[in-house]
């Protein structure tokens, strides 16, 4: 008999469309205004990937649970908000996470360059456009998609970018995303399934958000557009259920075998206890060369 796979439901949020019906959205952070809607909340049945057999890993699916103890407390974690706390992680936690993304993913190649610390405490259906730069991401997204992804490259590895962009050597950014203080109980982390969808391609199920004025910038660099998933019936969510402290999820948040990207968001748990704790995490985000 088949083991029972746990299941959750709850909302992420998707591309919903422009108000002037432009297929591209843009958005100015220093005035607010955009033509972008607010996203539709779409109504979606989580897996638990504990209880998934076989369980999507790195290797199959471009992302995956793996266990991970870090030498960082959560005081240590935290501080990453202060420029001695970042100068700390990019010291000491970059190399732990890029020995972890070495192991997963079976490059020597691995560059981590940005981290991002984020709390969230908001309730569904009071996430707006405007808001999303600070809390966790209620909206399924991918990091970068085939144009912001060569840039990247061109940006983070300019000696060798050119050569090999020229010999088609596939690269992905890999996140490493964990818990900080309490495991997580509150909008956990969705992974966007996409294998069920025939083509899925960058260029026709993610929109593009053009930003003016974007404070993101000076976190992490220069990226032309952001990219927001649109719906598809096919798709299938999984998630990592009370995700602990010695736990991180690895995956592509960009990546050139377009089989292993995978969007990804927050969502909202309909099964959170109203008074879980805020939900805090840390996400790295490597650029990783497979040769």
């Amino acid at each position: 008999m088949a083991a029972t796979v746990a299941s959750t439901t709850g909302l992420i949020g998707m591309w919903n469309g422009t108000k002037d019906g432009n297929v591209d959205g843009h958005v100015d952070w220093a005035t607010g205004k955009t033509n972008v809607n607010n996203p539709r909340e779409i109504k979606i049945e989580v897996q638990d990937i504990r209880t998934l057999e076989p369980k999507p890993t790195y290797e199959s699916h471009g992302y995956g649970l793996v266990n991970h103890k870090s030498a960082l407390n959560t005081e240590q974690f935290l501080a990453g908000t202060t420029p001695e706390g970042k100068a700390y992680i990019e010291d000491v936690y970059f190399k732990e996470v890029a020995e972890l993304v070495k192991k997963v993913t079976g490059s020597k190649s691995v560059l981590p360059y940005v981290f991002r610390i984020r709390q969230n405490n908001m309730k569904p259906g009071t996430f707006t456009t405007e808001k999303l730069s600070h809390t966790a991401l209620p909206v399924a997204h991918v990091d970068r998609d085939d144009v912001t992804g060569e840039d990247g490259m061109r940006e983070l590895l300019p000696s060798r970018a050119e050569e090999l962009l020229k010999d088609g050597v596939r690269y992905a950014q890999v996140n490493v995303w964990r818990a900080i203080g309490t495991p997580i109980q509150r909008w956990p982390l969705c992974f966007v399934n996409h294998s069920a969808v025939p083509d899925w391609h960058y260029s026709t199920h993610m929109a593009r958000v053009f930003p003016e004025n974007d404070p993101r910038v000076a976190i992490r660099g220069e990226k032309s557009h952001d990219s927001v998933l649109k719906h598809n019936p096919n798709y299938k969510y999984h998630y990592a259920s009370r995700l602990d402290l010695d736990e991180a999820l690895v995956f592509s948040s960009f990546d050139t075998d377009i089989t292993k990207v995978i969007p990804h968001g927050a969502f909202w748990d309909d099964s959170s206890a109203d008074d879980a704790p805020i939900r805090r995490s840390i996400e790295v985000r490597c650029w990783v060369v497979f040769e």
